[in-house]
Protein backbone atom coordinates (compact mmCIF):
# COMPACT_ATOMS: atom_id res chain seq x y z
CA UNK A 1 0.00 0.00 0.00
CA UNK A 2 2.67 2.42 0.31
CA UNK A 3 5.33 1.71 -2.04
CA UNK A 4 6.41 4.04 -4.59
CA UNK A 5 5.35 2.54 -7.66
CA UNK A 6 5.43 5.44 -10.73
CA UNK A 7 7.12 9.05 -10.63
CA UNK A 8 4.40 12.05 -10.77
CA UNK A 9 7.20 14.22 -12.20
CA UNK A 10 7.93 12.23 -14.99
CA UNK A 11 4.22 11.91 -15.71
CA UNK A 12 3.94 15.72 -15.42
CA UNK A 13 6.74 16.07 -17.53
CA UNK A 14 5.84 13.93 -20.26
CA UNK A 15 2.42 15.11 -20.05
CA UNK A 16 3.51 18.62 -20.86
CA UNK A 17 5.66 18.04 -23.39
CA UNK A 18 2.74 16.06 -25.38
CA UNK A 19 0.13 18.50 -24.97
CA UNK A 20 2.37 21.32 -26.12
CA UNK A 21 3.30 19.50 -29.34
CA UNK A 22 -0.56 18.53 -29.61
CA UNK A 23 -1.92 21.58 -28.48
CA UNK A 24 -3.89 22.84 -31.61
CA UNK A 25 -5.31 18.96 -31.76
CA UNK A 26 -6.46 18.68 -28.64
CA UNK A 27 -8.17 22.80 -29.23
CA UNK A 28 -9.39 20.86 -32.60
CA UNK A 29 -10.81 17.58 -30.61
CA UNK A 30 -12.24 20.04 -27.87
CA UNK A 31 -14.21 21.78 -29.70
CA UNK A 32 -15.19 18.81 -32.11
CA UNK A 33 -16.85 17.35 -28.41
CA UNK A 34 -18.44 20.46 -27.36
CA UNK A 35 -20.53 21.10 -30.92
CA UNK A 36 -21.46 16.97 -30.77
CA UNK A 37 -22.54 17.48 -26.87
CA UNK A 38 -24.10 20.48 -27.54
CA UNK A 39 -26.36 19.39 -30.42
CA UNK A 40 -27.05 16.11 -28.19
CA UNK A 41 -28.45 18.28 -25.53
CA UNK A 42 -30.37 20.19 -27.94
CA UNK A 43 -31.76 16.96 -29.19
CA UNK A 44 -32.47 15.61 -25.61
CA UNK A 45 -33.92 18.97 -24.64
CA UNK A 46 -36.38 18.79 -27.14
CA UNK A 47 -37.72 15.13 -26.41
CA UNK A 48 -37.64 16.28 -22.61
CA UNK A 49 -39.57 19.36 -23.16
CA UNK A 50 -42.32 17.20 -25.29
CA UNK A 51 -41.92 14.44 -22.57
CA UNK A 52 -42.71 16.80 -19.59
CA UNK A 53 -44.51 19.63 -21.09
CA UNK A 54 -47.57 18.82 -19.48
CA UNK A 55 -45.34 18.74 -15.96
CA UNK A 56 -43.45 22.05 -16.37
CA UNK A 57 -46.10 24.55 -14.21
CA UNK A 58 -45.47 21.72 -11.23
CA UNK A 59 -41.87 21.64 -11.58
CA UNK A 60 -41.45 24.86 -11.88
CA UNK A 61 -43.15 25.31 -8.89
CA UNK A 62 -41.46 22.85 -6.46
CA UNK A 63 -37.66 24.21 -7.65
CA UNK A 64 -38.98 27.58 -6.11
CA UNK A 65 -40.86 26.44 -3.26
CA UNK A 66 -37.17 24.37 -2.67
CA UNK A 67 -35.41 27.76 -3.28
CA UNK A 68 -37.52 30.23 -1.37
CA UNK A 69 -38.74 27.68 1.54
CA UNK A 70 -36.48 24.20 1.81
CA UNK A 71 -38.93 23.08 4.90
CA UNK A 72 -41.15 20.66 2.64
CA UNK A 73 -41.21 16.60 2.21
CA UNK A 74 -41.08 14.89 -0.94
CA UNK A 75 -43.95 13.01 -1.34
CA UNK A 76 -45.38 10.12 -2.55
CA UNK A 77 -48.76 8.83 -2.27
CA UNK A 78 -48.53 10.92 1.19
CA UNK A 79 -45.20 9.79 2.24
CA UNK A 80 -42.57 11.52 3.37
CA UNK A 81 -39.16 9.60 1.91
CA UNK A 82 -38.12 9.17 5.34
CA UNK A 83 -41.64 7.23 5.84
CA UNK A 84 -40.88 5.13 2.83
CA UNK A 85 -37.09 4.40 4.33
CA UNK A 86 -37.83 3.75 7.69
CA UNK A 87 -37.89 0.27 7.96
CA UNK A 88 -34.73 -0.53 5.40
CA UNK A 89 -31.99 2.19 6.63
CA UNK A 90 -30.58 2.34 10.12
CA UNK A 91 -31.75 5.25 12.01
CA UNK A 92 -28.70 6.40 12.31
CA UNK A 93 -27.70 6.51 8.42
CA UNK A 94 -31.29 7.93 7.99
CA UNK A 95 -30.92 10.80 10.35
CA UNK A 96 -27.70 11.64 8.66
CA UNK A 97 -28.62 11.66 4.69
CA UNK A 98 -32.43 12.37 5.42
CA UNK A 99 -32.68 14.32 8.61
CA UNK A 100 -34.59 17.22 6.54
CA UNK A 101 -36.43 16.94 3.83
CA UNK A 102 -35.69 19.80 1.51
CA UNK A 103 -38.53 19.54 -1.19
CA UNK A 104 -42.41 19.54 -1.03
CA UNK A 105 -43.75 18.14 -4.49
CA UNK A 106 -46.40 15.44 -4.64
CA UNK A 107 -45.36 12.73 -6.87
CA UNK A 108 -47.78 10.48 -8.32
CA UNK A 109 -47.76 6.72 -9.51
CA UNK A 110 -47.79 8.56 -13.37
CA UNK A 111 -45.26 11.05 -12.63
CA UNK A 112 -43.09 8.18 -11.52
CA UNK A 113 -43.70 6.13 -14.53
CA UNK A 114 -43.43 8.87 -16.80
CA UNK A 115 -39.96 9.58 -15.10
CA UNK A 116 -38.82 5.60 -15.29
CA UNK A 117 -40.18 5.67 -19.24
CA UNK A 118 -38.92 9.54 -20.78
CA UNK A 119 -36.55 11.15 -18.15
CA UNK A 120 -34.75 8.59 -17.00
CA UNK A 121 -33.90 7.17 -20.90
CA UNK A 122 -32.79 10.16 -22.04
CA UNK A 123 -30.47 11.34 -19.58
CA UNK A 124 -29.25 7.24 -19.57
CA UNK A 125 -28.55 8.33 -23.41
CA UNK A 126 -26.76 11.78 -22.79
CA UNK A 127 -24.47 9.79 -20.33
CA UNK A 128 -23.68 7.34 -22.98
CA UNK A 129 -22.99 9.48 -25.45
CA UNK A 130 -20.36 11.53 -22.72
CA UNK A 131 -18.59 7.94 -22.33
CA UNK A 132 -18.35 7.86 -25.50
CA UNK A 133 -16.45 11.15 -26.18
CA UNK A 134 -14.27 10.02 -22.41
CA UNK A 135 -13.56 6.74 -24.04
CA UNK A 136 -12.34 8.61 -27.07
CA UNK A 137 -9.94 10.88 -24.55
CA UNK A 138 -8.43 8.45 -22.49
CA UNK A 139 -7.62 6.64 -25.78
CA UNK A 140 -5.85 9.32 -27.34
CA UNK A 141 -3.81 10.07 -23.79
CA UNK A 142 -2.86 5.99 -24.26
CA UNK A 143 -1.69 6.49 -28.13
CA UNK A 144 -0.11 9.35 -27.52
CA UNK A 145 2.06 8.21 -24.74
CA UNK A 146 3.26 5.30 -26.74
CA UNK A 147 4.07 7.86 -29.62
CA UNK A 148 1.29 6.61 -32.05
CA UNK A 149 -0.47 9.04 -34.09
CA UNK A 150 -4.46 9.59 -33.15
CA UNK A 151 -7.05 11.17 -34.80
CA UNK A 152 -10.68 13.61 -33.92
CA UNK A 153 -11.82 10.10 -35.35
CA UNK A 154 -11.26 8.64 -31.50
CA UNK A 155 -13.98 10.71 -30.10
CA UNK A 156 -16.34 8.68 -31.89
CA UNK A 157 -14.80 5.43 -33.01
CA UNK A 158 -14.46 3.33 -29.81
CA UNK A 159 -18.45 3.34 -29.36
CA UNK A 160 -18.20 -0.58 -28.60
CA UNK A 161 -16.48 -0.21 -25.28
CA UNK A 162 -18.87 2.28 -23.75
CA UNK A 163 -21.49 -0.88 -22.32
CA UNK A 164 -18.37 -2.23 -20.58
CA UNK A 165 -16.88 1.30 -19.47
CA UNK A 166 -20.65 2.58 -18.59
CA UNK A 167 -21.25 -0.64 -16.05
CA UNK A 168 -17.37 -0.83 -14.59
CA UNK A 169 -17.69 2.80 -13.57
CA UNK A 170 -21.17 2.36 -11.86
CA UNK A 171 -19.36 -0.74 -10.19
CA UNK A 172 -16.78 1.05 -9.11
CA UNK A 173 -18.53 4.21 -7.98
CA UNK A 174 -21.30 2.19 -5.92
CA UNK A 175 -18.31 0.59 -4.22
CA UNK A 176 -16.84 3.89 -3.24
CA UNK A 177 -19.94 5.17 -2.08
CA UNK A 178 -20.45 1.96 0.23
CA UNK A 179 -16.43 2.66 1.12
CA UNK A 180 -17.06 6.66 1.93
CA UNK A 181 -20.16 5.76 4.04
CA UNK A 182 -17.87 3.28 6.36
CA UNK A 183 -15.91 6.12 7.64
CA UNK A 184 -13.96 7.10 4.56
CA UNK A 185 -10.68 5.07 4.00
CA UNK A 186 -12.33 2.18 2.44
CA UNK A 187 -13.69 4.57 -0.03
CA UNK A 188 -10.47 5.99 -0.94
CA UNK A 189 -9.03 2.87 -1.14
CA UNK A 190 -11.72 1.35 -3.23
CA UNK A 191 -11.47 3.77 -5.55
CA UNK A 192 -7.45 3.49 -5.78
CA UNK A 193 -7.55 0.43 -6.14
CA UNK A 194 -10.10 -0.03 -8.90
CA UNK A 195 -9.12 3.53 -10.99
CA UNK A 196 -7.63 1.93 -13.59
CA UNK A 197 -10.59 -0.56 -14.42
CA UNK A 198 -11.76 1.28 -17.16
CA UNK A 199 -8.19 2.00 -18.75
CA UNK A 200 -7.95 -2.27 -19.04
CA UNK A 201 -10.97 -2.06 -21.46
CA UNK A 202 -9.75 1.17 -23.31
CA UNK A 203 -6.37 -0.22 -23.49
CA UNK A 204 -6.98 -3.94 -23.82
CA UNK A 205 -10.21 -4.58 -24.40
CA UNK A 206 -10.64 -6.86 -21.24
CA UNK A 207 -13.90 -8.12 -19.68
CA UNK A 208 -15.24 -5.90 -16.86
CA UNK A 209 -14.26 -8.89 -14.48
CA UNK A 210 -10.81 -9.16 -15.83
CA UNK A 211 -10.22 -5.07 -15.65
CA UNK A 212 -11.35 -5.03 -12.40
CA UNK A 213 -9.57 -7.68 -11.19
CA UNK A 214 -6.20 -6.33 -13.17
CA UNK A 215 -7.06 -2.56 -11.95
CA UNK A 216 -6.87 -4.27 -8.30
CA UNK A 217 -3.34 -6.29 -9.05
CA UNK A 218 -2.23 -3.05 -10.98
CA UNK A 219 -2.08 -0.83 -8.08
CA UNK A 220 -0.96 -3.42 -5.37
CA UNK A 221 1.51 -1.20 -3.19
CA UNK A 222 0.58 1.82 -4.61
CA UNK A 223 -2.33 3.05 -3.15
CA UNK A 224 -1.16 5.89 -1.11
CA UNK A 225 0.89 7.70 -3.89
CA UNK A 226 -2.18 7.16 -5.57
CA UNK A 227 -4.17 9.32 -3.34
CA UNK A 228 -1.70 11.99 -3.49
CA UNK A 229 -2.11 11.90 -7.21
CA UNK A 230 -5.65 12.46 -7.15
CA UNK A 231 -5.73 14.92 -3.87
CA UNK A 232 -2.86 17.39 -6.64
CA UNK A 233 -5.04 16.38 -9.52
CA UNK A 234 -8.22 17.64 -7.93
CA UNK A 235 -5.86 21.05 -6.66
CA UNK A 236 -5.28 21.44 -10.36
CA UNK A 237 -8.67 20.48 -11.86
CA UNK A 238 -10.37 23.49 -9.45
CA UNK A 239 -7.55 26.16 -11.16
CA UNK A 240 -8.42 24.78 -14.53
CA UNK A 241 -12.32 25.68 -13.41
CA UNK A 242 -11.18 29.13 -11.73
CA UNK A 243 -9.32 30.24 -15.31
CA UNK A 244 -10.37 29.15 -18.32
CA UNK A 245 -7.71 29.25 -20.36
CA UNK A 246 -5.85 27.34 -17.94
CA UNK A 247 -8.86 24.65 -18.02
CA UNK A 248 -7.63 24.78 -21.61
CA UNK A 249 -4.60 23.09 -20.98
CA UNK A 250 -5.57 21.21 -17.53
CA UNK A 251 -7.70 18.91 -18.93
CA UNK A 252 -5.74 17.30 -21.32
CA UNK A 253 -2.75 17.08 -19.31
CA UNK A 254 -4.41 15.54 -16.56
CA UNK A 255 -5.77 12.97 -18.88
CA UNK A 256 -2.06 12.56 -20.12
CA UNK A 257 -0.50 12.62 -17.05
CA UNK A 258 -3.02 9.64 -15.80
CA UNK A 259 -2.02 7.86 -18.94
CA UNK A 260 1.05 7.72 -18.14
CA UNK A 261 0.73 6.61 -14.66
CA UNK A 262 -1.35 3.63 -16.05
CA UNK A 263 1.62 2.88 -18.51
CA UNK A 264 4.50 3.29 -15.63
CA UNK A 265 2.42 0.91 -13.18
CA UNK A 266 1.94 -1.58 -16.13
CA UNK A 267 5.69 -1.36 -16.47
CA UNK A 268 6.61 -1.83 -13.22
CA UNK A 269 5.35 -4.63 -12.85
Amino acid sequence: MFTKRFSLESAYATGGRIVMNYFTFFLFATGIGIVACAIHLVVLGVIDFFALRYHMAPLIKMFQHAFNSATGSLHHAGFTVRDAVSSYVPADLMNQTLGRDMISFDISQYDIMYILSWVLPTALALKLFLDMISVGWTKIALDLNAGKKVSARYLYQFYYLVPRVFLVNLIVGLATIVGFLLFLVPGIFIYQRFRFAKYFIIDKNLSMVKALQSSWALTDGAVLQLFGFSVLSLMLDSLGNLIVVVGLFMTPLQNQVEANVYSQLLSAR
